[in-house]
């Protein structure tokens, strides 16, 4: 016989076994002592009562002419089909793996998102109410978009949970009605509102007046991201910083950043897509690249000549003086333009300790 085995059904080994020695005539005593065991060893396999070991396997593949691994696979496969009839459908193992695979658990546990608890009738509902789904097989939906690293890929894990928190966190505030005009107004004048990082502690109520929840929540690990805008059911515009970075020019840069999308209509018009296709020769899509610019200019326009060389920090304070606004947006234009990250890096302020940051 072949010593190849594909069967259409699992069996008992010992069945095949019953086969092979009725294709030869031999009888199973026969059998035990052309292997030179007990005869008892034989039957109690041939009944299914004793399982083939791998030197049994060895000795039956010399008997027979066939393979070791035809009788090691035939005992793999019938123990795994027994185990599975006694397995339930949807196992434990199952349930923290699909937990796992929608948020990074073990960081939300510590970070206090989710109950501080083991038990998957726990851990499965608080899970769901955190997404907004109904079922952990459901993808949660935002009206978001995202300033983040990983521009071409679907948001994380990490990042689809921490967007669903700053939902949850933000559903808690109020603001002014949304005023589009004074948003923009705002957003115009806003780093000449801004002269040292002590003024940034009044940013939620500046953005509040025009209508604009504001939430500083620190980031996931991992998570690549630096803020996003999204609309809550409601219609209110929630923009959430993550102060990645800890830099004033840098979280300064990304309000500005999810304030354009509210001022361009990037969320009215269903702009805003994660689709890789439409990633340009940037890395970013034609509507970050648009929030971008508009940033920049709302910080110094496109046409303000940057000095030559590598300026020294009176050369930027003269420039920051001329143009009202606080050093630190300089030497951000500079990095960012000349990707000179070390370009006069300590003289820009840290931002947490003046900022009300969710943890």
């Amino acid at each position: 016989m072949t010593s190849v085995l594909t069967p259409a059904e699992v069996f008992p080994p010992g069945d095949y076994l019953r086969d092979e020695l009725e294709e030869r005539g031999w009888t199973a005593k026969e059998f035990a002592e052309i292997l030179g065991r007990p005869a008892q060893v034989v039957s109690e396999i041939l009944n299914g009562h004793k399982q083939i070991m791998p030197e049994t396997a060895l000795a039956f593949a010399e008997a027979l002419g066939t393979s070791a691994e035809l009788w090691t696979n035939l005992q793999t496969k019938f123990n795994l089909h027994e185990a599975k009839a006694l397995r339930p459908t949807v196992t434990d193992v199952t349930r923290r793996s699909l937990l796992r695979s929608r948020v990074p658990v073990a960081e939300l546990r510590q970070r206090g998102w989710l109950p501080d608890s083991d038990d998957l009738d726990v851990l499965e509902p608080a899970v769901k109410d955190l997404l907004g789904i109904s079922n952990l097989s459901e993808e949660p939906l935002f009206l978001v978009a995202a300033r983040r690293t990983n521009t071409t890929a679907s948001f994380s894990v990490q990042q689809t949970a921490w967007l669903a928190q700053l939902r949850r966190v933000a559903q808690d505030r109020r603001v002014s009605n949304l005023d589009t005009e004074r948003v923009r107004n705002l957003a115009e004048d806003l780093v000449h509102r801004i002269h040292d990082p002590t003024d940034l502690s009044q940013l939620e109520q500046w953005l509040a007046e025009v209508g604009v929840v504001l939430v500083t929540l620190l980031p996931l690990k991992s998570s690549k991201l630096d803020g996003a805008v999204m609309i809550l059911e409601s219609g209110v515009p929630v923009i959430g910083l993550t102060s990645r970075g800890d830099r004033m020019d840098s979280y300064v840069f990304t309000l500005l950043h999810e304030l354009a999308h509210i001022c361009l209509g990037h969320l009215e018009t269903g702009a805003v897509r994660t689709d890789e296709d439409i990633v340009s020769a940037t890395g970013l899509d034609d509507v970050e690249e648009a929030a971008n610019r508009q940033a920049a200019n709302w910080i110094l326009s496109e046409e303000t000549a940057m000095p030559e060389g590598r300026p020294s920090l009176g050369t930027i304070l003269q420039l920051a003086h001329r143009h009202r606004i606080h050093p630190s947006f300089v030497i951000g234009r500079m990095q960012r333009e000349r990707q000179d990250w070390g370009l006069l890096r300590g003289s820009i302020p840290r931002v947490r300790s003046h900022v009300t940051a969710e943890s």
